[in-house]
């Protein structure tokens, strides 16, 4: 649908410009022949809730090859108070998720504009679908509006005020079929009542129709499929997850530091009090050793590491405030020194593995140790001790995860080279600039209230908001993968926490597990696409894999909501160290 925005309902412009990022991906899609875009627009249905109210806006949508080869978005829209941040974020991810999915040119000017201030994530899945039918040349049918959040991986999530979405498209009219997330067929309205949405739809002549990601829901709204190759249809339950195919062994050095990382989860938990923490690290302990028993020395390590992050904040509250502030003292330089080691530019893709891994969590150990110092300084609030305590056992458990990778970087095989002219600068923009939109969301829906102790990505999200510019300064320092690697790891965290803040309740009665599986089988199909891609140039990154195997391991074992936010950083770390190879789609 082709309908221009009244100009006079355009009053409020809020730039969001990402410097440096001409990404080197060119697919030729766009109106040029280059792949760039030249005034391409289209519009589309945007439908949204606010408290017991639904409504119904439009977005243009319109892209244009960028001035100076910068990425940028503009947000458009008709209220004088400013761009909603929960907005800026949908948008964000929209973006970002489409450009990682499709390696598409991210040089272009995009702009936003809605008629109506919405604050809602409901309009992300529809965003990403219009800067896809952009990419790909297509048109939006008449009469079909999406509504669901996305996901960096391309899952339409569920959202809040559904009923109330679809009694406001039944008042606008014009609406035939309205896609929702799947499993919400059946949703609470904002009287916590179930509402059949079938049916309410069919009292105003439409009809609902449930989808799990972005390349269903494109297919509906235009009327053509995204191609196979870069969009896989998943299978429909998690029971029989592919995996990548096997390239590599990993080297024994991971089997030692698998040892090393469950004796500290271990030791931990034997002074932890019970806890759903403590519970989800003695999950992720079984879960090493079946991988280590299995073969799987690298799947082994990483959930080895998660088990260890978990149990030392199970633990925390054993700590006294000045045994917590040694332990950040100590994590803040040791953390100094590895990311003083990772400034040695990768020589290879097999190189890089770690070395992107290893700078997430050391800027990590690093932003927790301040924050921790700060939460238990003398003159701090009291109530945020127990934030403190766990603060610091995380920042400690990081740094020395951080140091065992950076160790393991010697073992790993020189494999995979590196493009000369990968434009890592403005890959760390990218996800910077979309970190920071989530975080702003985060802190938005938070308001005045502490992050919980329990809530370890809240934890981590806050201290590398805090930690922004020193990290920054030391990324300018260290080089641009230690910027990438920080990049990477503050948008992993930002998007869970947002995920987590974000979750919808399920009415009684409705049994989530087929959605739940879905989303599941889309992320872990979509990530061995990535690492498959990646090793098809001979690099064997058998920690990137060991990530992978985790992931899917946990997502089989525990087919929650929110289990395939799993694959979020082995998905990343393949797209960005396949950009890093010159690896494109086509």
């Amino acid at each position: 649908m082709r309908r221009a925005l009244p100009a006079a309902a355009l009053a409020l412009v809020c730039m969001l410009v990402l410097a440096g990022c001409d990404l080197k991906f060119s697919l030729g899609f766009g109106t040029g022949s280059d792949g760039s875009f030249s005034g391409s627009e289209l519009t589309v249905p945007v439908l949204f809730a606010s408290g017991e109210k639904g409504g119904v806006t439009s977005q243009r949508i319109t892209a244009d090859s960028a001035d100076g080869g910068d990425l940028s978005i503009d947000i458009t829209e008709n209220d004088v108070s400013g761009v909603d941040p929960v907005t800026q974020s949908a948008t964000w991810t929209a973006v970002t998720a489409a450009t990682l999915l499709t390696g598409a040119r991210p040089d272009t000017a995009y702009t936003f504009g809605f008629d109506a201030r919405i604050a809602t994530p409901a309009a992300g899945a529809v965003t990403a679908v219009g800067v896809l039918a952009l990419y790909y040349g297509t048109e939006v049918q008449p009469g079909v509006a999406l509504t669901g959040g996305v996901t960096p991986l391309g899952a339409v999530s569920p959202v809040a005020g559904l009923p109330e979405q679809v009694s406001a498209a039944i008042e606008a009219g014009g609406i035939d079929t309205i896609l929702v997330p799947a499993g919400q067929r059946t949703a609470v309205d904002a009287e916590g009542t179930a509402v059949d949405l079938d049916q309410l739809a069919a009292t105003g002549g439409m009809t609902i129709t449930e989808v799990a990601d972005i390349a269903s829901a494109y297919a509906v709204m235009t009327g053509e499929d995204l191609p196979e190759a870069v969009f896989p249809t998943p299978p429909l339950s998690p029971s029989a997850l592919p995996t990548a195919e096997d390239t590599s062994t990993a080297p024994r050095a991971v089997t030692a530091a698998v040892d090393d990382a469950l004796e500290r989860a271990r030791s931990s938990l034997d002074t932890a009090p019970e806890s759903t923490l403590a519970d989800r690290a003695r999950a992720a302990v079984a879960r090493s050793e079946q991988l280590r028993d299995e073969g799987d020395a690298a799947g082994a390590w990483t959930a080895a590491s998660t088990a260890a992050d978990a149990a030392a904040a199970a633990a925390a509250s054993q700590l006294s405030a000045t045994d917590a502030a040694a332990l950040a003292e100590a994590a803040s330089g040791d953390a100094d020194t590895v990311l003083g080691e990772l400034s040695v530019a990768p020589s290879t893709l097999d190189d890089a593995d770690p070395v992107l891994a290893a700078v997430g969590w050391a800027a990590e150990a690093r932003a927790l140790a301040g924050q921790a110092q700060a939460f238990l300084a003398a003159d701090a609030d009291p109530s945020l001790a127990p934030a403190g305590l766990t603060s610091a056992a995380l920042a400690s458990s990081a740094v020395q995860t951080a140091e065992a990778l950076t160790n393991l970087r010697s073992e790993i095989a020189g494999a995979g080279t590196i493009a000369s002219d990968a434009d890592l600068d403005g890959l760390a923009s990218l996800l910077r600039r979309a970190a920071i939109a989530a975080t702003d969301a985060y802190d938005a829906r938070r308001g005045d209230d502490p992050v919980a102790a329990d809530d370890l990505n809240g934890l981590r999200t806050r201290a590398l908001e805090v930690a922004r510019d020193e990290l920054g300064a030391r990324a300018d320092e260290g080089g641009p993968w230690v910027s990438l690697g920080l990049s990477a790891s503050a948008f992993v965290r930002s998007s869970a926490a947002l995920s987590a803040q974000s979750a919808v309740r399920v009415p009684d009665g409705v049994d989530p597990s087929d959605a739940i599986g879905q989303r599941i089988a889309i992320a872990d199909e979509y990530t061995v696409r990535a690492v498959d891609a990646l090793t098809a140039t001979g690099a064997t990154v058998p920690l990137l894999r060991g990530a992978l195997s985790d992931a899917a391991a946990a997502a089989a074992s525990a087919p929650v909501p929110g289990a395939s936010g799993a694959f979020t950083t082995p998905f990343l770390r393949a797209r960005v160290l396949a950009f890093a190879g010159g690896v494109q789609r086509d």
